[in-house]
């Protein structure tokens, strides 16, 4: 018989549809199937505390990659040498990151910005400067920053919450609002509606994020209000900061109802009868504030990280579950990575001291690329406390099929099923049942191995089939895009 397409992941409607998936586990989508996702290869030692917000940047100067990372009581610089975490707190200031929050970073040319709720804005130059410090001019205390044309941009003001605050024009010191008279551009704006405001995504202009509006802000030189805040969507915003992810000109949110995608007018709902009454019963309603969106470095994906309900009470920072929506396919996928904090980033340069044996006995040449680092790479911090990059074996991959008649409209017997994958090795179990209907559970029979030539056998007899694969964790593969069922017709009764 023809082979079955692997179907679209929406566990939200697979018990009512027999054309999606409810299982697509530890893969990402691919317009043929699914691919492998890679396992967490530890690049340093563990962090003295729970991460709680971290970034990746280029140095200006060096042009090699910097990581910084951020705990309940301090900040730290990756130490590429000794895969440690060099302390670059400022010396006269004691962070308390308050529960629920995290750190947020903002790179103005060389000058790194960390804000949080619990201290004032820091600044460090990533080129010159070993230490963080206040940053200067007196800004207010915020939860989510960002540059905007030239201007450092505050949101989510401790002191008001529906307000944003910029600096001076070319000048992230200076904040004394309202000098126009004076030459200066840097000010306030207290939005009279749309509820506190809840994330930030800068660029070539920049869009807030409230309650329950979002609007665009729009740099108009040689105006007395310097931004032009216009409302773009009303009755819509994001409920989780770290759940803003900005990739180009497209901006991904989490909202109280579900994902969405913001690209300038009103947001497209990307979860919805898909995934998102799945993520909201599994999500610990307390923690959905904690839910973190990460750019995928390798397609055009973005994986959103989250606690459930299930996560250990004992490690309040972990987050133990990812959705993973790729949006030039428009299909979602699952993992279960559990990590604290995500970065789009690269591989750092190789520090000679960091390699083990001789010279004579390296397996590279020197003058080889790889050893200058730059190799996109997408990291988290796992559950230990160590940063990570997704580089290792692939992960194992759990995927089903929709409900399947293998010989409509009779009954079927299948003797054996095929994954259509380059896969080394695979399981499958084949499940049967007599109706679609929610009260006939789907009847599995042992998950079995494939034969010499590629069919995992079963003796399965039933009106409807389903077939769930597994491909065991560091097995080489690809890609997996279909699968062949060795069945006959039993019969219509």
């Amino acid at each position: 018989m023809a082979a079955i397409p692997l179907p679209p992941y929406a566990p939200d409607i697979a018990s009512l549809d027999a054309t999606v998936s409810g299982i697509a586990l530890n893969v990402v989508p691919r317009a043929d199937g699914y691919g492998p996702i890679r396992a967490p290869v530890a690049l340093s030692t563990p962090l003295p505390d729970a991460c709680r917000g971290m970034i990746a940047v280029v140095s200006p100067a060096f042009g090699t990659w910097v990581y910084f990372a951020g705990t309940r009581s301090g900040l730290y610089r990756f130490n590429n040498a000794s895969k440690g975490w060099d302390s670059v707190s400022n010396p006269v200031r004691t962070y308390g990151v308050p529960d629920l929050d995290s750190w947020q970073f903002a790179l103005y040319g060389a000058q790194l910005v960390a804000v949080h709720a619990g201290a004032p804005p820091q600044v460090m130059n990533v080129d010159r400067e070993r230490r963080f410090r206040d940053l200067g001019g007196g800004p207010p205390r915020a939860r989510a920053v960002g540059v905007v044309n030239e201007f450092l941009v505050l949101a989510g003001l401790v002191g008001q919450p529906n307000a944003i605050q910029w600096s001076d024009l070319g000048d992230p010191e200076f904040w004394t609002p309202g000098l126009r008279t004076a030459g200066h551009t840097a000010d306030l704006q207290i939005f009279p509606d749309g509820g506190a405001v809840t994330g930030f995504a800068g660029g070539e202009f920049g869009i807030v994020f409230q309650e329950r509006s979002i609007r665009r802000l729009t740099f108009n030189p040689g105006s007395v209000q310097v931004f032009d805040t216009s409302i773009v969507e009303e009755n819509r915003g994001a409920v989780a900061p770290w759940s803003i992810c900005k990739v180009g000109p497209r901006t991904f949110f989490l909202d109280a109802d579900g994902f969405y995608l913001f690209t300038g007018g009103i947001s497209q709902p990307i979860g919805a009868e898909r995934v998102n009454r799945t993520f909201l019963a599994a999500v610990d309603p307390l923690r959905l504030k904690q839910t973190i969106a990460v750019r995928d470095v390798y397609g055009p994906r973005v994986f959103f990280c989250y606690r459930t309900r299930a996560a250990d009470p004992a490690q309040r920072s972990l987050l133990d579950a990812a959705l993973i929506y790729d949006w030039q396919l428009d299909r979602w996928s699952a993992a279960n990575l559990v990590v604290q904090a995500g970065i789009a980033t690269a591989t750092p340069p190789v520090a000679l001291e960091s390699l083990t044996g001789t010279l004579e006995t390296q397996a590279l040449p020197f003058d080889d690329p790889s050893y200058q680092g730059g190799i996109p790479a997408l990291g988290f911090v796992t559950a230990d406390g160590r940063l990570s990059l997704l580089t290792g074996g692939p992960l194992e991959a759990a995927i089903e099929s929709a409900d399947a008649m293998l010989a409509r409209p009779a009954r079927a017997f299948a003797r054996g099923v095929r994954l259509d994958s380059d896969a080394d090795d695979w399981r499958a179990r084949v499940g049967t049942r007599e109706t679609l209907r929610q009260a006939d559970p789907v009847r599995w029979r042992d998950e079995t191995g494939p034969t010499a030539e590629r069919f995992a056998p079963c003796r399965a007899s039933g009106r409807y089939h389903r077939v769930g694969f597994r491909i065991p964790a560091a097995t080489p593969w690809s890609y997996a895009s279909a699968f062949d069922a060795d069945a006959v017709p039993e019969g219509i009764r």
